[in-house]
Parts: structure tokens; C-alpha cells; sequence
């Protein structure tokens, strides 16, 4: 199985780490970067040397996935999941579950196996086993694996942080698949309160959808008629009844639609994951069991109603969505949450620092968003008409209702778009239109996907080419052909 130039690049990234005596490096692995291959491919290193590599997984599902990729690559591993047909305790490699592991060394007075090497899965979920290996085998290299290293502590198990190549890059390097993202009518999130810097009050967000239901789920049906192109969807709610609630609703307007949650058992499970696929019916809804584990690259609108103060949860629901798949030129990502107003493109999120477990923990500031809060708006105070910003009012103490933040007020969603792009602000509706066109012209006689062109036209203007007519050109311009060259100079340059 044949390594990408990034990955390549995060193996090496990951030994001179070591070798500078930082042998707890964490590789920022994002959707699409292929972290399973690049863990087999580290993994066989330490098998061809005689050492003993252990992989831990969260789940079982990725136990799975980990077993297919590590046959792909030839290594002799045993399994520690459960009663798993493939243990193998002799093998120099085992891939196994953290809960498994624990129990085992909880049978056996404490005692750890002995390892060599250690690579984590989803890295950013800190295990009491993961730290304590940390502690034990404290010479012992451990390399971590997260789309989202921004857990609160994690800097105090891992010591460097390893970006090889971000999201952006993978997105022009077609390896991730490009998302529209429409935004506008959502909630009112300065009347929510918080738990922490890092999420909303789940009563709050629970209470105040429940007595809105109807309102709320309109709008979204609207939106979604309009907008989502009939794709295959899912959905996020902040509560469980709202997503069922959400549910019945689609199948009263005759769009097939069916609800998930981790009360679901396994079988249920597995037959509606099977279900959505082959396309029976539209809608896959949820609160959170989507999260975390769930790939199918098929799935090309995201409808987000839950509003999140986590850019982990963000990146990860967008990374949904983001997996590219025959005939998928783009994604719909439908932000009735005002998340993107917060996060902005989820591709443009790089992290930028491992949490150090002292200071205030704000996943934000370990990315290099810079975004400013916006100021409260000012507004009437209904019970003693006195100006008020926020939620309460410092006069009479009146509290604004969660349910009044919560309505739909008929707005459609806008695709939100870069408009900050000088090329797009400067550049003549007819010279677009020509650009497209010698785009197309080029891209068809080089056998590209259809999206191909748009990509390059959002690549140079910031937008996607939505409102520009198709007009007819027989060649293509200088201009164009330069602009196409130096674009393949800086891809090869990234890589």
C-alpha cells in the first residue's frame, strides 16, 4: 500500500520529534489524511525491528477498521477486543480496545504488558490507562492520532504537536471534498447560557427547543427543500426529542427520514447505518451518536440545529461530510445553529497548540482562529423599557424566555461566501464568465469530474460560480493557462 507525500512526511515528522527527545508527539491527523494507514505503516517499522507495538482504539468500530488496513500492510498483529476470533497474544503487534486492555490488566494485580511502542487512536480522549502508560513507560515512544487535539490536559500526556499538512492543503489537493456552507435565521446564542468556555447549558438548549418545536422544524424543512439538492442527509438536534420530533415531521412532508441514538441497539443500528447507504431513506437523524466513528462519504448535506460552543465538535461534524465520494463534487453544510458564525470554514481550523492543563481552557486558543467576540446588541427591555443588553435586564431583573430565541421568524438560509477575495471584487461579470468557461473548456479536454472548474473558480474569487451564466469559448487564454500553472507550482510546493 503505497504512503501519500503526507503521510510520508508525518512519519518523519514523528521520528526527528523523537529524536529531539519530544517521543510524545501527537500528529493532527484531519478527515481524509489517512491516519490508519500512516499507524500500519509505523507499526510495520517496529515489527520489521523485533519490538512490540500496541495500538489502542476507543471503539470497536474502529477496531474494525484498524484490523482491514493492518492485513492491507502485511503485519502479523493479535487482537485484544472482547473474545475476538483474531487474539493472538504471540505477535509482536496487538491491536486492541482501551476498555479491553484495562480490564486485562485489572485481572492480572495491575500489571501493565510490556511495550516498546504505543500508538492511540482519537488520542484527545484521555483514558486513565493511556496516562498511566504514559507515567509507567515514560522512554517508551507514544504517538498520538486526533482530527481535534484540543482536549482540556492533553499537553500534560503529549509533548509535541504535528501538523503535516492542513485541511486546505488536502482540499486542493482533492483528497477532501469542498462544502457550501449556508447560514443565516438561527438562535439567538447570547440568550443561552454556559457551562463552561468550551459548551452551552444542555438544559437550556433542551428546554428552550422542545417548546419550539414546530416553529424550529419548519424552517428546517423549508431550507432543506430548498437548499440540500435531494441529497443524502444527516442531522443534529439538541435533544433527542427534537431530533424524533424532526424526524416525523420529513415523513409527514414525504421525505423518508429515520432517527438513531445510543439506545438504539446494536443490530437496529447496523441496519439503518446499511439502510442510509443504499439510499432507502433521506435523513439520518441524531443529537450526538453521529459525532465520532461514523464514516460514510456518501453523505453530502449536513443539517446542524445544536448549537455548539466546541470547535472539536464543529471540525468533527463537518468531517461528516467532508470524505469524498464518486459524483460528489461538493457538500451542503445547513448551519441552523449559528455555529459557522463562530467557527467560520471548518478546513480553515489548524491547531495550533496542545492544551498544557494549567491555564483557562479555551479550545479556540489552541487554533489559529483569531475571531473577536461580538459586542451584545442593545435592546428594549419589555417589562420596564429600559435598554438592556444580553439576556437580563440590570434594571428590573426581567429575564428574556429562551422559547422567544428559538422561533422561526421564515428566513431562508444564504450561502455564505468569501467576499473579502480582491479578485472577486475587481474582476468584470464578463471576465468571470470567461474564466469559467476556459476553466470548463480546460478541465473537459483533460477527462477532470465536472466540479473541477467550479474549485478553480472559488480558488481564485473566493465564491462558488452560482449566479455566472455559461457562455461559449474555443480556447483557452494565456491568461488562464498561466494562472492554472502557477496554481500546480504552489500545490507542488505544498507537498
Amino acid at each position: 500500500m503505497q504512503l501519500r507525500p503526507h503521510q510520508e512526511k508525518a512519519i518523519e515528522m514523528c521520528r526527528a520529534s523523537i529524536k529531539m527527545g519530544m517521543n510524545r508527539p501527537v500528529i493532527a491527523a484531519t478527515t481524509s489524511f489517512g491516519k490508519t494507514i500512516t499507524a500500519a505503516q509505523l507499526m510495520k517499522n517496529c515489527q520489521d525491528k523485533g519490538k512490540i507495538g500496541w495500538f489502542f482504539c476507543d471503539r470497536i468500530k474502529l477496531v474494525e477498521q484498524t484490523i482491514k488496513t493492518f492485513k492491507a500492510m502485511g503485519i502479523d498483529f493479535g487482537v485484544r477486543q472482547a473474545d475476538h476470533e483474531l487474539r493472538n497474544p504471540n505477535s509482536t503487534v496487538q491491536i486492541c480496545s482501551v476498555q479491553t486492555v484495562q480490564a486485562m490488566v485489572d485481572t492480572h494485580q495491575g500489571r501493565l504488558p510490556d511495550m516498546d511502542f504505543v500508538i492511540v487512536d482519537e488520542c484527545h480522549i484521555q483514558h486513565k490507562l493511556i496516562r498511566r502508560i504514559a507515567e509507567e513507560f515514560n522512554s517508551v515512544p507514544m504517538i498520538g492520532l486526533s482530527a481535534t487535539p484540543y482536549s482540556k490536559g492533553l499537553g500534560t500526556i503529549y509533548n509535541n504537536l504535528i501538523v503535516p499538512i492542513t485541511a486546505m492543503d488536502l482540499l486542493k489537493m482533492d483528497y477532501l471534498c469542498p462544502v457550501r456552507y449556508y447560514g443565516g435565521a438561527h438562535v439567538d446564542l447570547s440568550k443561552i447560557g454556559s457551562s463552561d468556555r468550551n459548551s452551552y447549558r444542555d438544559k437550556d438548549l433542551v428546554e428552550a427547543t422542545d417548546r419550539d418545536c414546530v416553529k424550529l422544524t419548519g424552517g428546517i424543512i423549508k431550507n432543506w427543500l430548498a437548499l440540500a439538492e435531494d441529497s443524502q442527509t444527516i442531522a443534529f438536534s439538541p435533544s433527542q426529542d427534537h431530533s424524533k420530533f424532526l424526524v416525523n415531521e420529513f415523513n409527514k412532508a414525504g421525505i423518508k427520514a429515520m432517527h438513531i441514538d445510543c439506545y438504539t441497539d446494536t443490530e437496529e443500528r447496523e441496519e439503518l447505518f446499511r439502510g442510509h447507504d443504499a439510499g432507502e431513506f433521506k435523513i439520518l437523524s441524531c443529537s450526538r451518536l453521529l459525532n465520532t466513528g461514523y464514516d460514510a462519504p456518501q453523505v453530502r448535506c449536513l443539517i446542524d440545529c445544536f448549537p455548539t460552543k466546541s470547535i472539536t465538535t464543529y471540525v468533527q461534524r463537518l468531517g461528516r461530510i467532508m470524505r469524498t465520494s464518486q459524483g460528489k463534487d461538493y457538500s451542503i453544510y445547513l448551519d441552523h445553529a449559528g455555529n459557522f458564525e463562530k467557527f467560520g470554514r471548518a478546513e480553515e481550523v489548524v491547531p495550533d497548540a496542545l492544551h498544557d492543563g494549567e491555564s483557562a481552557h479555551d479550545e479556540r486558543e489552541l487554533t489559529n482562529e483569531t475571531k473577536e467576540k461580538k459586542e451584545a446588541k442593545s435592546s428594549e427591555c419589555p417589562q420596564c423599557f429600559q435598554m438592556m443588553k444580553g439576556v437580563k435586564c440590570l434594571s428590573c431583573g426581567y429575564v428574556i424566555p429562551m422559547s422567544k430565541q428559538m422561533e422561526d421568524d421564515g428566513t431562508m438560509l444564504e450561502e455564505i461566501e468569501d467576499t473579502g477575495s480582491k479578485a472577486n471584487k475587481v474582476t468584470s461579470k464578463e471576465d468571470k464568465e470567461a474564466f469559467l468557461a476556459e476553466l470548463r473548456l480546460h478541465g473537459k479536454s483533460k477527462g477532470y469530474k465536472d466540479g473541477w472548474a467550479s474549485n478553480q473558480y472559488r480558488e481564485k474569487f473566493g465564491v462558488w460560480p452560482n449566479k455566472i451564466q455559461k457562455v461559449l469559448v474555443h480556447a483557452v487564454s494565456q491568461e488562464t493557462k498561466g494562472w492554472l500553472q502557477h496554481q500546480n507550482i504552489k500545490r507542488a510546493k505544498s507537498r
